[in-house]
C-alpha cells in the first residue's frame, strides 16, 4: 500500500502499480479472515502460527479435525482498539495524567466480551501484575514527598483499576461470546504465585502476582466474576494464600506509614477503626467478590478443604484486616438460600465453626457452661452477623434439628429432600455451639430473633387457619423450645464476654412489649374467603424473602400496637416467661384473623361491626386487651396450651447446657 502510495506520488503508471493496488486491495477485505484463521490455528493444541495460519518451523499438527473456538474470534479492529486502551493503561501507571483521562472513553467498552478479551491478552498475565505494583511504586513516591498529591495519583489509580477489574471480570467468564483461553488462566496462576519486582524501587522491592491481582479485584468488587474464574483463579489464589502463609507465618497488610512496604495503589481501608489507608488483602478482595452473586460464591468455597482453611487456619491473618468480614458475605452469598447446595453449605459452615469454639468450651465453679478466652474468638468477628443471617434463612431446618437430633453428618449427607423442598440436616450440638459464639453479636442475634419470631408466627397463624389443634401444639413445643437454645446461648455468651446477663432477656421481651405477637400475616383473613387451601400458599408468600425480613416486618408492624403485655411480665419476664406470653399475643391475633371464637357473648367493648367481629389487637386498648385475653381463653375455638410454650422454652435452654456437657466430656 505505502508503495504504491509513492508510485502515485510521482505519477508513475505501471500494470504493477495495479496488480498493487489490487493485492492491497484484496487484503484489506481478507484480513478479518486471515487474522481468524491466524487465531484459530493457534487454539488448535495452541501451535504456534505465522499471520496468515500457516505453522511456525519446527511445530506438529496434529491430525484430525480441529474443534474451532468461536470466542477467538475477535475483528482486527476491536483489537487495534483494545491495543489503545492497553497503551492508555501503561501510561496511566507510569504518571501521565493526560493518559487516564482519555482511558475514560473505553469505560463502557470493559463490559464488552470481545473488547475485555483483546485488553486482557494485550496486557498479558505480567502486565496484570505489574500495573498495580507500577501504581503502588507512584504512591510511594507521592507518600515520601509529602506534597498531598498521594490523593490525586490514589483517585487515577482507582479509576483505571476499576475498569481493569471489570474487564478482567468480562473477559475470564467463559461463557460469553469471546473470552480468554484455558492457556492464558494457566499462565495467570504462574503469574500469580511469581514475584514481580516493583517499578521504580531500583530493583529492590517485589510483589506476588496475586498481590497485584487482589488490588484489582477491590476496585472493581461489585464486578460480575464468573464461577469459572472462582474455580481456576480464586481457588489457586486461596491455596497460595495457604502455602505462602505455613511458610511464612502471617505477612504485613502494609499501610502508609510502613516506609519500606509498597503502599497501597488506591484509597483502601481494611482495617475496621482506622482511618488508615492500607493495602488490600487480595483473598478478602476475592471473596468481596465472591459475594456479588450464589454462584460465584458456591463455586469459590463450595469445597470443605478452602472453607476449613479460611474459617479456621486463616483466623490469624483476619485479625489483621476485616476480621472475616469479606468471608462472611461470601458465606452469605453462598448459605442462605434455599436450594440444596446453599444447605449443605450452611451445614458445613456450622460443623467447621462448631469445631473452632469446642476448644473454648469450659464449666465454671457452679458447673455452669462458659466460654474461655472469647477474644480468639474475635478474630472472625466480623462474620458473626453473616454467620447469624445464614442461620436465621434455615430457621425452619434448625426447629426440626433441635427436635430430631440428627448426628453430625458427612459430606454427602448434609442436605436432603422433605416434601419437594431441600432441607439442612444440622446437628443440634453444633447449632448449639455455633449459637454460643455469634448471639454476642447484637445484629447477628437479632436477626435469629425475629427468623425464629417469623417462624413461630407462620405456624400458629397457618394451625389456627386450618382449624389443626396438633399442629398448633406441636410447632408452638417445637418453636418454643429452639427459642430457648437461642436465647440461653445469648444469655451464655454476654456472660462470657463480661456483660451482664439480665440484658439478655430484653430483646425477647421488647418484642413482647411491642406486641409482635399481635400482628397477623398479611392478608391472613382472605384465607376464610378463598377457603383452607389458600393457606399454604399465603405463608409461603410470608417467608418469600426469607424468616430475618419476615420477622423484621413484623416488628416494625407492632411498634404502635404495643404496651398490651401484662406489666409483670413486660418488667420482670424472663425469656421462658416471654416466650409464653410471646404465644399468646400469636394466638389472639390469628384467633381474631381466622374468626376462629364462638359467637357468643359478643356485647364486649372489643367487638365492633353489623354483624359484629372481634376488633384486631393491634387497635385495642390496653383495658380491650386485657378483656379479649379473658374472653378470648373461653371462646376459642381451637384452644391451645400457651404454657406449654414456657416449659419448652426452659427446656430448649437446658438442653443447650447438657448439649455442651456431653460433648465436653466426650472430648475428654
Amino acid at each position: 500500500m505505502r508503495l504504491r502510495a509513492i508510485l502515485n506520488e510521482v505519477e508513475l503508471d505501471h500494470p504493477g502499480v495495479a496488480a498493487i493496488g489490487r493485492v492491497g486491495q484484496w487484503l484489506i477485505e481478507q484480513a478479518p479472515d486471515l487474522y481468524r484463521r491466524r487465531d484459530l490455528a493457534y487454539e488448535a493444541e495452541k501451535v504456534d502460527v505465522d499471520v496468515f495460519g500457516n505453522p511456525l518451523p519446527g511445530a506438529i499438527v496434529p491430525p484430525g479435525a480441529v474443534r474451532v473456538d468461536e470466542a477467538r474470534i475477535i475483528p482486527a479492529q476491536v483489537r487495534a482498539q483494545a491495543a489503545q486502551a492497553a497503551g492508555l493503561m501503561e501510561a496511566a501507571a507510569r504518571g501521565d495524567a493526560g493518559a487516564a483521562d482519555r482511558l475514560a472513553a473505553f469505560e463502557e467498552r470493559m463490559s464488552d466480551p470481545r473488547f475485555a478479551t483483546a485488553l486482557i491478552e494485550k496486557l498479558g498475565p505480567q502486565g496484570l501484575a505489574i500495573l498495580p505494583a507500577a501504581m503502588g511504586s507512584r504512591v510511594r513516591r507521592a507518600l515520601d514527598a509529602a506534597d498531598g498529591s498521594a490523593e490525586a495519583v490514589r483517585r487515577h489509580n482507582g479509576d483505571v483499576l476499576a475498569m481493569l477489574g471489570t474487564a478482567l471480570a468480562t473477559a475470564t467468564d467463559l461463557s460469553k461470546g469471546a473470552h480468554v483461553t484455558r492457556r492464558f488462566l494457566e499462565e495467570l496462576k504462574k503469574q500469580g504465585r511469581a514475584e514481580v519486582p516493583v517499578p521504580g524501587m531500583g530493583g529492590q522491592l517485589t510483589v506476588h502476582g496475586y498481590w497485584a491481582i487482589g488490588q484489582i479485584l477491590a476496585a472493581a468488587s461489585k464486578a460480575p466474576y464468573s464461577g469459572s474464574f472462582m474455580t481456576t483463579i480464586g481457588h489457586d489464589m486461596i491455596r497460595w494464600d495457604r502455602d505462602f502463609l505455613k511458610a511464612n507465618g502471617e505477612w504485613p497488610l502494609a499501610r502508609d506509614t510502613d516506609a519500606y512496604d509498597l503502599p497501597a495503589p488506591m484509597d483502601t481501608r481494611p482495617f475496621p477503626g482506622s482511618g488508615d489507608i492500607g493495602v488490600a488483602d487480595p483473598v478478602a478482595a476475592l471473596l468481596t467478590a465472591a459475594g456479588t452473586t450464589r454462584e460465584s460464591a458456591q463455586a469459590l468455597i463450595g469445597s470443605r478443604d478452602l472453607l476449613t482453611y479460611l474459617m479456621k487456619e486463616r483466623r490469624p491473618q483476619w485479625a489483621m484486616g476485616d476480621h472475616g468480614a469479606s468471608l462472611g458475605a461470601a458465606m452469605e452469598a453462598a448459605m442462605k438460600g434455599p436450594d440444596a447446595p446453599s444447605k449443605r453449605l450452611a451445614v458445613m459452615a456450622t460443623q467447621i465453626w462448631s469445631d473452632l469454639v469446642a476448644p473454648h468450651m469450659t464449666l465454671n465453679d457452679a458447673g455452669d457452661v462458659e466460654i474461655e478466652d472469647p477474644s480468639e474468638l474475635d478474630r472472625l468477628s466480623g462474620a458473626r452477623l453473616a454467620m447469624g443471617r445464614i442461620l436465621a434463612e434455615h430457621t425452619d431446618d434448625i426447629v426440626f434439628a433441635h427436635f430430631q437430633r440428627p448426628p453430625r453428618l458427612p459430606d454427602d449427607q448434609l442436605a436432603g429432600e422433605v416434601d419437594g423442598r431441600a432441607t439442612a440436616r444440622f446437628n443440634s450440638t453444633d447449632l448449639d455451639r455455633v449459637l454460643l459464639d455469634v448471639a454476642v453479636d447484637d445484629e447477628a442475634y437479632q436477626a435469629l430473633l425475629h427468623a425464629q419470631v417469623a417462624h413461630l408466627r407462620g405456624k400458629i397463624d397457618y394451625g389456627l387457619a386450618t382449624r389443626d389443634q396438633d399442629m398448633t401444639d406441636n410447632m408452638i413445643v417445637l418453636d418454643s423450645g429452639a427459642l430457648g437454645h437461642l436465647t440461653e446461648a445469648r444469655r451464655m455468651a454476654l456472660v462470657s464476654w463480661g456483660q451482664e446477663a439480665d440484658a439478655a432477656d430484653e430483646a425477647l421481651r421488647k418484642l413482647v412489649e411491642a406486641g409482635a405477637g399481635l400482628v397477623p400475616i398479611p392478608f391472613a383473613q382472605q384465607v376464610g374467603k378463598l377457603g383452607v387451601k389458600a393457606a399454604d400458599n399465603l405463608y409461603d408468600s410470608f417467608v418469600r424473602n426469607g424468616y430475618a425480613k419476615a420477622g423484621d416486618w413484623l416488628v416494625e408492624q407492632s411498634g404502635h400496637g404495643g404496651g398490651k403485655a401484662m406489666r409483670a411480665h413486660s418488667e420482670a419476664a424472663t425469656d421462658h416467661i416471654a416466650a409464653r406470653e410471646l404465644v399468646k399475643q400469636m394466638l389472639a391475633s390469628s384467633t381474631v384473623a381466622h374468626g376462629a371464637y364462638e359467637r357468643v357473648d359478643l356485647d364486649q367493648p372489643f367487638v365492633v361491626g353489623d354483624p359484629p367481629t372481634v376488633k384486631d389487637p393491634l387497635l385495642m386498648s390496653t383495658d380491650e386487651y386485657e378483656s379479649f385475653a379473658h374472653w378470648m381463653a373461653k371462646n376459642t375455638t381451637v384452644p391451645a396450651d400457651h404454657e406449654k410454650a414456657q416449659q419448652s422454652a426452659a427446656t430448649g435452654a437446658d438442653t443447650l447446657q447438657e448439649n455442651i456437657k456431653a460433648e465436653m466430656a466426650g472430648d475428654d
